[in-house]
């Protein structure tokens, strides 16, 4: 049986032209020629469109950086995310037209529903690789419809829900109140029903996800659920995106749940931009990793993870003592609850499922840890 192995990084956004990178950075980027397929997500328009959409934050940079993103070796790049329609749909339509001159794959955008959730299909080692994307933020009118073009779009239904006993003795404290988020049901219909298609097409199927929260620790309550939906459906391995900090890895099925690797390139720190955005973005991780999953056939016989953290130019380098410690110990914290053994391998990670015994025991620490807290409640 033919082994792949595919390279996953998180959120791309650069500002400046990323030729002849530092020695450091560059031996970052030669991780991901050493892969069969590599993916990313990117989160920078490039594009001279000038009319912003009302949002919350527009970011954009100049269309020639994207002649340099062969450096980066990256194969397919998604841009099913909340800010590749900033400008527009004239935006995005440079802005794919500029990455595919480069060389590079796009997902996730189109003319229409069915064009945003095209798949690429990509041989590889004798393989056939599929990537399919997905964004769940979606600012208004950047869906992709049947009749408007977009992005591939997963919308996400919000409610609030108060505790009315708490209240009681309560009012007024924040605890009260839970905030439940659910994928709408039709548009997992569509996603799951893409991916069946994709299936009978590719021998390892890789669903690419813009999702969760920007920063922070948490998990939203959706996003699980629908990882489980997209490999019910036949994907191989969930690649999420989005956070800027490293969220856990998972297993659902046997199949990898890479919740975000973070920032692999977060240039946008250096556009011009309010005092609160400028806040926000100091708020924002340096710390990520790169992925790389080797595959025999759909079952996974092995993930290394590389850390990266990044530098002052806001490019990656390896993370090494204090920033290898700190990573390491965040990563094995929060995915052992996700069913995920984490060791360290000289300068590396190696992440497997646990096994049954070690769930078993992950299982009753969080059975001690939920009563604990209800006994200081």
């Amino acid at each position: 049986m033919s082994t792949v192995t595919i390279g996953l990084v998180g959120d791309v956004l650069p500002t400046r032209r990323l030729i002849t990178p530092p020695p450091e950075v560059a031996s970052v980027y030669t991780l991901l020629s050493a892969v069969d397929v590599s993916i990313g997500n990117l989160e920078m328009p490039f594009t001279t469109a000038s009319a912003p959409v009302e949002k919350l934050l527009n970011i954009r940079c100049a269309p020639e950086i994207a002649a340099d993103l062969p450096i980066l070796n990256i194969d397919v790049l998604n841009l099913a995310n909340n800010h590749a329609v900033d400008y527009g749909w004239d935006g995005l339509k440079e802005t794919v037209a500029n990455v595919e001159k480069a060389g590079i794959r796009v997902v996730g955008a189109g003319r229409n529903r069915e064009e945003a959730a095209a798949p690429a299909v990509l041989p590889a080692a004798g393989v056939r690789v599929g990537v399919i994307a997905f964004s769940s933020l979606t600012p208004t009118g950047m869906a992709a419809s049947d009749t408007r073009p977009g992005i591939s779009a997963i919308r996400v239904d919000t409610s609030y829900e108060v505790d009315p006993w708490y209240q009681m003795e309560e009012p007024g404290d924040p605890s009260v109140l839970r905030i439940r988020t659910r994928a709408r049901a039709d548009d997992v219909a569509f996603a799951t029903q893409a991916v069946r298609a994709l299936r009978a097409r590719c021998d390892v199927l890789v669903v690419t996800i813009h999702w969760g929260f920007g920063s922070g620790d948490d998990l939203a309550e959706y996003q699980m659920p629908l990882a489980q939906a997209l490999i019910d459906a036949g994907a191989d391995i969930v690649h999420g995106h989005h956070p800027h900090a490293i969220h856990p890895i998972g297993f659902y099925r046997g199949k990898p749940i890479l919740f975000t690797p973070s920032t692999f390139i977060g240039q946008q720190v250096f556009l011009d931009a309010s005092p609160k955005v400028h806040r926000l973005w100091a708020g924002m991780s340096a710390d990520g990793y790169v992925a790389h999953l080797h595959m025999a056939g759909r079952k996974l016989q092995g993930m290394v993870c590389y850390p990266t953290v990044l530098g002052a130019d806001r490019l990656p380098r390896l993370a090494r003592g204090a920033d290898f410690a700190r990573i390491a110990e965040r990563l094995a914290r929060l995915s052992r609850p996700m069913h995920s053994n984490i060791d360290v391998v000289g300068e590396t990670l190696r992440i497997s499922p646990l096994d049954p015994g070690d769930e078993q025991e992950a299982k009753a620490e969080s059975v001690r840890g939920h009563s604990l807290e209800t006994e200081g409640a």
